[in-house]
């Protein structure tokens, strides 16, 4: 079977360009490089074929008729490329869903349950993307997406993963004769504080019933990621608020304990959301349906 004819890629991509835009100046600002570059190759493509593809007038280029004939051939193998590209791609992602979540339900809830979901599901492709203090974050571009608050989105196919109980947890150390401090007690306690809009009001809702107002925090008591928030409680830097059942396995293994026996529901909880991208994948219902069943 004889070779094809190699093809000049370089050449014919900054033809097209040229040809789309008449411009050598365009072309070369769409594919940023400078003008003398898409000068060359179409020198070099008229040379190889032999022919001239476009007059040099002004303000604008023309082609001429070979031109055209050759910008038409090109438009529609580019189409055909294009068409392929998102073929292959589309066939690689349909059995991928893919879920944002923040970091904290992440790696309290979610990771600790996978190898549960992909021993029911091993069919299934998940990819967890976290989003946590991403401005850039789309949710239209993933599948799935958990959020937090005190309903899903609206128009949305929506589940209720689980409702958030707020609790008062820290280092077992803090504790005096291992005994959880009543509501008065505690108030006068280091109290370590998260600075994200969801929870920078914590403390106050959890002492809402005993008419405890929390004044301002210092400095060094205020955290603005989660992650480092639970790793400052559990090195006893202070008492911190927890969220059942987030926290469920470090109270069963002692690495954090209950530093007040109250505890404050509210009505905020996390959602499990299909996007309209998730809404045509099987596995993102079968993902959706396990979560919100899980334990």
């Amino acid at each position: 079977m004889m070779m094809a004819d190699p093809i000049p890629f370089h050449q014919i991509n900054a033809f097209e360009a040229a040809a789309r835009h008449l411009s050598f100046s365009q072309a070369a600002k769409e594919l940023n490089v400078q003008q003398p570059a898409i000068s060359r190759h179409i020198a070099a493509l008229e040379e190889d074929l032999g022919v001239a593809l476009f007059l040099r007038s002004k303000p604008r280029l023309t082609l001429t008729e070979e031109g055209k004939l050759l910008a038409k051939s090109v438009a529609s193998g580019f189409d055909a490329i294009r068409h392929g590209l998102h073929t292959a791609k589309a066939h690689q992602s349909r059995d991928t869903v893919l879920v944002s979540a923040s970091i904290g339900f992440t790696s309290l809830f979610l990771l600790p349950r996978l190898a549960e979901f992909q021993a029911a599901f091993p069919d299934i492709k998940l990819q967890v993307i976290t989003r946590d203090q991403n401005d850039d974050f789309d949710p239209k571009a993933c599948d799935v997406v958990i959020l937090f608050g005190e309903d899903g989105p609206i128009n949305t196919e929506s589940n209720l993963i689980f409702r958030e109980t707020m609790v008062a947890v820290c280092h077992p150390d803090l504790l005096p004769r291992g005994k959880p401090f009543d509501l008065q007690t505690l108030a006068g306690q280091k109290l370590l504080h998260l600075t994200s809009p969801d929870h920078s009001g914590d403390w106050n809702c959890f002492f809402a019933s005993s008419g405890h107002v929390i004044t301002q925090p210092p400095v060094h008591d205020v955290f603005v990621s989660y992650m480092v928030y639970l790793r400052a409680i559990q090195n006893g830097l202070g008492i911190g608020i927890g969220w059942q059942p987030l926290l469920a396995e470090y109270l069963g293994n002692g690495t954090l304990v209950r530093a007040c026996a109250h505890e404050c529901e509210t009505q905020r909880g996390y959602f499990c959301t299909i996007t309209t991208t998730g809404s045509v994948k099987s596995g993102a219902a079968q993902f959706q349906d396990w979560i919100t069943n899980t334990r």
